[in-house]
């Protein structure tokens, strides 16, 4: 019974620890690809250096004469750094001109209108960090000691969180002066076409076009997206190998003969009139049992870890996001041709070397068996 337990601990563990990572890596694919449906067909940035730098206002009118360009939007937005959260917020500016921003859900008060010059509206995930509410006054750290101040007037989220969880949304003259950028340049462009299909051409014209610039297509996030976190899920799985160990080394302890103990019962079941065939479908309903028990379990485990706990301890891994970020909510992706992969993975193996020790054991004649043990 001891050994049973053990290794259906062996196998719960293995089976939770590979569900998670299989669950949460579906997840951020899920949470990217809705990103990505809200994303423009091309950005346009400039590098100096190899690095980001901002991108003069001038190249908009180069880029929105070309052939297949619907529309090319700058964007005025960056990164803060906020001392009381240690992590960085997205300050996000808006114009009159309208913004490419996803669809956003007011959870309470009103988004900033052109009227209020000092108002700005947080996302939930950010306002949630720093306790504040529609009518509070908030203030940033800027370039000087004292950075400007604005009236919260509301809250928002969105159906990708990724949008909202930590982004502070203002005027674009007060985000260029949280952001210290000067008039006549933009942090980048984003650009919609008539026919998305074309991007890459496209994509190879402005590059050639616009010296310094670096053209960022859409249809290749899916696959940075995917390379990204499946290395993560991966180099995740590489360093828990040892866990994965403990079960190779249960299963091929239970390959190697059954205890004394069992070996008894096998032949005071042959005593009693029992085939080796009976005595082997008993063995594989007893193993059958112990895997899909034990794999049913973990993978029950895997997901409180990740879509009720909100994967402590490994969603910082394979995110790879601020501070604010972990507060995002998971939608669960699973399929059942997933979970039937995790079944066969685990049980499958499990349940073949324990066939063949009770097979060598079934076949013994009874009267040797209860010998061994006088």
């Amino acid at each position: 019974m001891r050994r049973t337990l053990a290794i259906a601990f062996g196998l719960c563990a293995a089976v939770t620890l590979l569900s998670a990572v299989l669950f949460l890596t579906d997840a951020l694919q899920a949470e990217a690809a809705q990103e990505r449906r809200f994303a423009p067909d091309l950005v346009v940035q400039r590098l100096v250096g190899g690095r980001p730098a901002l991108v003069p206002t001038d190249w908009q009118a180069r880029i929105e004469g070309r052939p297949g360009v619907a529309k090319v939007t700058p964007r005025v937005w960056g990164y803060l750094f906020l001392p009381s959260l240690q992590g960085n917020v997205t300050v996000v500016g808006f114009s009159p001109r309208g913004e490419a921003l996803p669809p956003l859900l007011v959870t309470e008060g009103h988004l900033p209108s052109t009227s209020e010059p000092e108002s700005c509206a947080l996302g939930r995930g950010l306002a949630r960090a720093l306790g504040v509410r529609a009518g509070d006054r908030v203030r940033f750290p800027g370039p000087g000691d004292r950075g400007p101040s604005c009236i919260v007037t509301g809250v928002f989220s969105s159906e990708v969180d990724l949008f909202t969880s930590d982004v502070v949304l203002v005027r674009e003259e007060a985000a260029r002066r949280l952001l210290a950028l000067p008039d006549g340049e933009v942090t980048d462009l984003a650009v919609d076409l008539t026919t998305p299909d074309e991007s890459r051409v496209l994509a190879a014209v402005l590059t050639e076009s616009l010296p310094g610039s670096r053209v960022l297509e859409k249809r290749l996030l899916e696959r940075v997206h995917r390379l990204s976190f499946g290395r993560r899920s991966g180099l995740v799985l590489g360093a828990s190998l040892p866990a994965l160990l403990v079960l190779l080394v249960l299963a091929q302890d239970r390959s190697a003969g059954l205890s004394t103990p069992e070996r008894r019962e096998i032949a005071v079941l042959k005593a009693s009139g029992w085939s080796s065939s009976d005595v082997l479908e008993a063995k594989l309903y007893e193993a059958v049992l112990v895997a899909l028990a034990s794999t049913a379990l973990g993978m029950s485990l895997g997901f409180l870890w990740i879509f009720v706990l909100g994967a402590p301890g490994l969603r910082e891994v394979l995110a790879g996001w601020s501070t604010l970020y972990p507060a995002l909510h998971l939608t669960p992706q699973i399929t059942l041709g997933q979970l039937l992969s995790v079944q066969a993975l685990v049980a499958g193996p499990f349940v073949a070397l324990s066939v063949v020790p009770a097979w060598r054991a079934a076949t013994l004649d009874p009267m040797e068996i209860m010998r061994e043990g006088e």
